[in-house]
């Protein structure tokens, strides 16, 4: 095992890392459930101020949403700077979560 080995398995091991490593897989999925519900709410793309973005990451998953396709951004409109409206595939898996996980 070389040196960068050896330290990114103790850094692994930290409660810090392991919560930022949790991060990555839970707040992209969180923000795509809330994009989904809203603009099942609304009828139309998301304003960014509905979006509540908490968490290390933020703004990054956004971008991580529009990468994967699941969302795409929009010009914002009143009070907003963009507007996030899901895809076919994000409401699809949207839809899949709330079967597998009835709230």
């Amino acid at each position: 095992m070389s040196v960068l080995d050896e330290f990114v398995d103790r850094i692994h091991q930290t409660d810090a890392m392991q919560e930022l490593v949790r991060s990555l897989d839970e707040e992209p999925t969180a923000l795509l459930i809330r994009v989904c519900s809203k603009y099942e709410e609304l009828g139309r793309p998301v304003p960014d101020h509905y979006l509540q973005m908490t968490g290390y990451f933020g703004e990054t998953m956004l971008r991580v949403l529009i990468q994967a396709r699941m969302i795409s951004r929009h010009a914002g409109g009143r009070g907003s700077i963009y507007a996030y409206e899901p895809t076919a595939d994000g409401l699809e898996l949207h839809r899949r979560m709330r079967e597998e996980r009835p709230q």
